[in-house]
């Protein structure tokens, strides 16, 4: 389908909104899928065409096929729709059905809406919707706060990664510790027995006194997986250290993500 095709203003009208997807007929993968109405569909590659220095991915996509010699496919995933909040809806499950196979798009945004609605985890769920307050906890605590790199559908074992290291701990907490708790939007995410500490190797952690952990899950405060703890992370701070036990948290709602 060249750039200059329109799609028929009566066949606009019967299709509606609609959710579509753009395909390299190099490779056959999907690399684009938005929602659209009209002419949305063939909007994008007349784009590419006006905007040669672009720097989005999807545009250089476009441009790159274009200069192969072929052609975008175009694929319509869902017609009919009835209007664009809803489009919206089907645009974002299908961007996230993808992101859950790690099939990468060039879409600069995931979605309306797609932390609070999209792609996540039981748990992520769960939490978003039903996070009681901590409980105490018996033992020297540090919590860390993994928000920077959180995804709702991260695994535990993406979790422990995230929140093992690397941390600036001061050497006297380092001994102490007996848990860790991986700590992202106010929720607890994660929560481990430390085995023992090593200095991160991280070209950028060079002079900075940054350590990882080893460890493993704590089976006896599982139960705090899932709860919140948003009134132990005031400002930008990044670890909390609660070397005498957590009191537990108070009943202040946590972040919706």
């Amino acid at each position: 389908m060249s750039a200059e095709v329109r799609i028929p203003g009566e066949v606009a009208a019967i299709l509606g909104y609609y959710v579509y997807a753009l395909r390299d007929p190099r490779d056959g993968q999907v690399f684009y899928v938005g929602k659209g109405v009209g002419d949305r569909l063939n909007a994008h590659v007349r784009e590419a065409g006006a905007d040669l220095q672009s720097e989005r991915a999807k545009l250089r996509r476009i441009n790159e096929i274009e200069a192969s010699g072929r052609t975008v496919d175009m694929l319509f995933l869902r017609t009919g729709i009835e209007d664009e909040s809803t489009a919206f809806i089907v645009e974002q499950a299908v961007i996230d059905a993808f992101h859950a196979n790690h099939h990468p798009l060039t879409n600069l945004v995931r979605g309306h809406h797609s932390g609070r609605h999209g792609l996540a985890t039981l748990p992520a769920v769960v939490a978003r919707h039903r996070a009681a307050a901590c409980p105490p906890i018996e033992g020297a605590v540090i919590m860390l706060k993994i928000q920077r790199g959180w995804r709702p559908d991260m695994n535990e074992q993406e979790i422990y990664e995230a929140t093992r290291g690397h941390w600036k701990v001061a050497g006297w907490v380092r001994e102490r510790t007996e848990f860790a708790l991986g700590v992202a939007y106010g929720i607890v995410r994660g929560v481990y027995r430390v085995e023992s500490w090593f200095p991160s190797e991280m070209p950028w952690d060079q002079g900075k006194d940054r350590w990882g952990f080893v460890g493993h899950p704590a089976p006896e405060l599982a139960h705090v997986v899932g709860t919140h703890v948003r009134d132990a992370f005031p400002n930008q701070v990044m670890y909390r250290r609660f070397m005498d036990g957590y009191a537990g948290s108070s009943d202040a709602e946590p972040s919706p993500v």
